[in-house]
């Protein structure tokens, strides 16, 4: 009996790791493989390309990425995320003339001290809720002269929505100039002035960021029980890195609570972002509108947006369009060299390479272009056309039953045990 259990012991621990797996490159394990196309180049140099939706739909998240050179040597390369490199220089500012004209607009002077700082983002703190105001910010070196850089009626707008949930931006940008001062008009337009507590003036500085677009299949539905429409955006490839998503409406003057979900399969789905919202405004007191969603970046293939009317009338949404951050490969060519990329082996790891440390001693600003040709099978591909799954997946029930197996042979042993302990008296 003892040596029943401990071959139930080590079958549930098999079980428990069966999916854990790793294995160098053998090209037998690998489904899929695309030219990498290079400019002409005669001397060594890194190259870089970017990944397609075939590498991000038949790649095991990115993991089993291989480049094999003509000689069949794996050649080891770098994967970039191409993301915005943002650095940012804050203000100190001092807030002097904060009054109201009681219905027309709230004003303040923002003064940094000093002359011949860049800046282009302030910031207001206030604890007003539920508003819609829009910004006008004007800049002057002596605080006589003044020059509007942000129109009200250009995109210059704050707002907060707290209802059912929060949803707030008191942020206005605008071109990086160096005066000292700022005047900031709120314009009020007939409703109560925001009281404003606290101001920040900063420079951000965006370098080197590379957006990819992509323009979904959409699926629109109505829901009458939950007053609410869904767009079902279909990338038509799952693993696509993705962080926002913009769209155009022609209907004006409203204000909707949404919802993101992801999901690869249509049937299962994750919250990306349960808290936003979307307007457009084209009023004689506020003029603006927020069509864009920004989320965590998510690597499903469907994306559902959920936007509840509660009792107004449905609104459409049109354009959408996805994007996230471009994924480039970087590696180091030899002259007279072809290259090929190896992806789809469920089981690969990360490759890790001596490259990591000292590509950033090589030189990358001058990189040789290339572009992924066309997805091809690998003929000498020799192990399953599906993805493997552990065990306890191709089988959902198998844990289970051994775990009752084993209940049932343990709860035998304690019975006898107890038997003969009661016999023994």
């Amino acid at each position: 009996m003892a040596k029943l259990v401990n071959i139930i012991i080590v079958f549930l621990f098999l079980v428990a790791s069966v999916g854990v797996a790793s294995a160098d490159f053998d090209k037998s394990k690998w489904l899929y493989g695309k030219e990498i196309r290079l400019e002409p180049f005669g001397i060594k140099r890194v190259a870089s390309f970017s990944l397609d939706n075939d590498v991000f739909d038949n790649s095991k998240g990115l993991s089993d990425l291989r480049i094999i050179n003509s000689a069949g040597v794996e050649t080891p390369y770098k994967l970039v995320v191409d993301s915005t490199n943002t650095s940012r220089q804050t203000f100190g500012v001092k807030i002097t003339n904060l009054g109201s004209r009681e219905g027309d607009y709230t004003q303040m002077i923002l003064d940094l001290g000093r002359e011949g700082e860049s800046h282009n983002n302030l910031t207001l703190t206030t604890s007003a809720i539920n508003f819609r105001r829009q910004v006008e910010v004007e800049a002057s070196a002596d605080s006589v002269n003044w020059l509007v850089v942000k129109k009200a009626n250009e995109g210059g707008y704050i707002y907060d929505y707290s209802v059912d949930f929060k949803a707030q931006n008191t942020t206005v940008n605008y071109p990086d100039t160096t005066y000292r001062y700022l005047r900031v008009k709120i314009i009020d337009n007939g409703e109560a002035p925001l009281k404003i507590t606290g101001a920040m003036v900063y420079r951000d500085v965006f370098q080197g960021s590379r957006e990819v677009f992509y323009t979904p299949k959409i699926e629109k539905s109505e829901d009458k029980d939950k007053r609410s429409s869904s767009y079902v955006l279909d990338l038509e490839a799952k693993g696509i890195p993705s962080s926002k998503i913009s769209f155009s409406s022609k209907n004006e003057n409203f204000n909707r609570r949404v919802s993101l979900e992801g999901s690869n399969d249509r049937q299962n789905w994750s919250n990306i972002n349960n808290s936003d919202v979307i307007f457009n405004y084209n009023t004689p007191k506020f003029f603006g509108a927020k069509s864009t969603i920004a989320y965590p970046e998510s690597n499903y293939r469907y994306l559902k947006l959920t936007v509840f009317n509660r009792d107004d009338q449905p609104i459409s949404l049109t354009d959408f369009k996805v994007s996230g951050v471009l994924r480039k490969v970087l590696f180091e060519t030899e002259p007279n060299t072809t290259y090929k990329l190896f992806y789809g082996n469920n089981k690969a790891r990360f490759a890790e390479y001596d490259l990591d440390a000292f590509i950033q001693y090589l030189d990358t600003t001058n990189t040789i272009n290339g572009v992924l040709g066309t997805q091809e099978k690998n003929l000498d591909f020799k192990g399953p056309i599906m993805p493997d799954k552990p065990l306890t997946e191709r089988f959902p029930y198998l844990l289970t039953g051994v775990l009752a197996i084993a209940v049932l042979i343990l709860g035998s042993m304690v019975f006898k045990l107890a038997y003969q302990v009661k016999k023994g008296k």
